[in-house]
């Protein structure tokens, strides 16, 4: 197909000033504006002849030539450091989660098309937010997906509230501030053949300042959060509903600093095989791994085949309904495939019950170390950041992702093989998202028998230059470009709610596209401007 594809920074939704200057304080007002940039198309010198200096495209002294612009000029807004607040977005991004030094607020698309604020917590003296994310979670009983805030602070505490901002539970895991909350659910259900069998955890990572990294299993804390939530609609005291998760904590020990650490998918065997990496054993059934970024070395590969394992969610239902009398679970056994109705527990009525699951212990665990089974290093270079790309149609497993360093590259890597696919130099402070079309919908065609192809774009935000680009994936050519100034943040949106992995894919299939449910979408990127104006990047066909 001839490539028509383009890239428009759709208009979705605005956060009101007023709601920002709660946030953040009343601060100056600078006018902005979105130029769209198109460029002469330069081929690009072929992969195989470029080695790891190379500079692909977008040189760091490069000026762009504008042959045309489209200029849109937006109202005057508050100067808000991008850097100075954290985002973090709902599956379809009509919720957000605003995060600065100690308060959080939580916005929601109205009935009017524009956000308002549904909930806050204003935190308390000596702790910051240091990191925050818009956790999803399905509740079979309503066939909804329902939004809690997890937040990370500098003192090591992790607190999950609700939409409104009420403490549901929290522990200490740690005496160093929290860099990252990352979460990985399955795969959405279109990127899985039929009568499939795919086999997935889910879980929350958790990185900590001092190179050490928490996995919160992902059946545990959904349970608890379902108790913790449920009893307070219950009217029960909230000192009475803080409960313990489960977790386990590893040290990565063979990196001086570690500044990102996903969880990659079960399934992938990493073969880093060039001149730049180190290969030391090999863990095909490891229980844990993390792909870690930082400097000396500037990626690692952590696995272990450790034995211990959290509870299953068979064994997990049969702890939670064995304790809870509260209608909150009575959907538990037939959700998940049990034949037996438990109707019992629905009849009864009268004082809600708290469930017998212990508080969070007193003292912080000590990590355990976890082995590095492949490295790949260059002395002169420190990681910043690391993002995974969606998982593909054809192994329902992650095999790109863009990582952006101190040295202002983007690089593009094959996980699967360890190569370097592409890189982009002049990328000082580069952000990175990823967003998904499928090509039918695309093109206007029909809808393919079996798994539809999903077209993939790699989206680049130079904050320090004010310039987005977009480009397809793996080789395809650039599709867009923007110059949107300063102040603006990429936040990414669109993943499967926690709990997926104790869902059947038919039963996910079957709530797919009803009214507040978020399974089945496609990885999007909303872009945040000073003046609450969000934009969404939208992949469409020139005219």
């Amino acid at each position: 197909m001839p490539n028509k594809i383009k890239c428009i920074l759709e208009s979705h939704h605005k956060i009101p000033i007023p709601i920002l200057e709660i946030l953040v304080g009343n601060l100056p007002q600078v006018s902005s504006t979105i130029k769209e940039v198109v460029e002469e198309v330069v081929e690009e010198p072929k992969e195989e002849t470029d080695g790891w200096d190379k500079d692909w495209s977008w040189g760091a002294e490069e000026d762009l030539t504008l042959n045309r612009t489209e200029l849109t000029t937006r109202s005057p807004s508050p100067n808000i450091p991008s850097k100075d607040y954290l985002i973090s977005s709902s599956g379809d991004g009509r919720t957000l989660v605003l995060a600065y030094r100690k308060k959080f607020i939580v916005v929601q698309v109205n009935s009017e098309g524009e956000y308002s604020a549904i909930g806050q917590n204003l935190g308390s003296s000596g702790e910051l937010i240091t990191s925050v994310l818009c956790l999803p979670l399905f509740v079979p009983s309503t066939r909804s997906t329902q939004n809690y805030i997890m937040c990370g602070y500098n003192t090591g505490w992790i607190r999950v509230f609700s939409e409104s901002g009420v403490l549901l539970t929290e522990q200490q895991l740690e005496t160093t501030p929290v860099l990252t909350i990352k979460m990985r659910t399955p795969p959405p259900t279109f990127k899985v053949p039929a009568h499939s069998q795919l086999k997935e955890d889910e879980d929350i990572t958790i990185l900590f300042e001092g190179n050490r990294v928490v996995s919160i299993d992902g059946q545990s804390l959904w349970l608890v959060l379902r108790v913790c939530d449920g009893q307070r609609e219950s009217g029960i005291d909230a000192s009475r509903m803080h409960t313990a998760f489960q977790y386990k904590k590893w040290e990565l020990q063979h990196q001086d600093q570690v500044i990102q650490g996903p969880s990659p998918t079960h399934s992938w065997i990493p073969k880093f095989s060039n001149s730049n990496t180190t290969l030391t054993h090999a863990l095909l059934d490891a229980s844990a791994r993390y792909i870690a970024v930082g400097a000396y070395p500037m990626l690692s590969y952590y696995a272990t085949a450790d034995s211990s394992s959290s509870l299953s969610a068979a064994s997990m239902a049969t702890y939670v309904m064995s304790r809870v009398t509260s209608p909150v679970f009575s959907f538990a056994k037939s959700w998940w495939g049990s034949s037996t109705n438990n109707t019992a527990n629905q009849k009864r009525a009268g004082t809600p019950y708290v469930p017998n699951i212990p508080h969070p212990p007193t003292n912080i665990e000590p990590a355990t170390p976890i082995p590095a089974v492949l490295v790949a290093n260059d002395s002169f270079r420190q990681i910043n950041q690391i993002y995974m790309g969606p998982p593909s149609t054809s192994s329902q497993r992650h095999t790109l992702a863009a990582t952006s360093d101190a040295l202002g590259r983007v690089i593009l890597w094959d996980v699967l093989e360890g190569e370097m696919i592409r890189m982009w130099k002049g990328v000082r402070d580069a952000t990175c998202g990823w967003v998904e079309v499928f090509e039918h919908e695309l093109y206007q065609q029909p809808s393919p028998p079996g798994v539809p192809k999903v077209l993939q774009f790699l989206i680049i935000h130079s904050s320090k230059r004010g310039i987005l680009k977009i480009f397809q994936m793996r080789h395809g050519k650039q599709v867009g470009a923007f110059h949107v100034g300063p102040g603006w943040q990429l936040v990414s949106c669109a993943r499967e709610p926690l709990g997926s992995s104790m869902v059947s894919i038919d039963r996910r299939k079957k709530v797919k596209g009803t009214e507040r449910c978020e399974y089945g979408l496609l990885s999007n990127c909303l872009l945040v401007g000073p003046d609450g104006d969000v934009r969404k990047i939208k992949v469409t066909l020139k005219a």
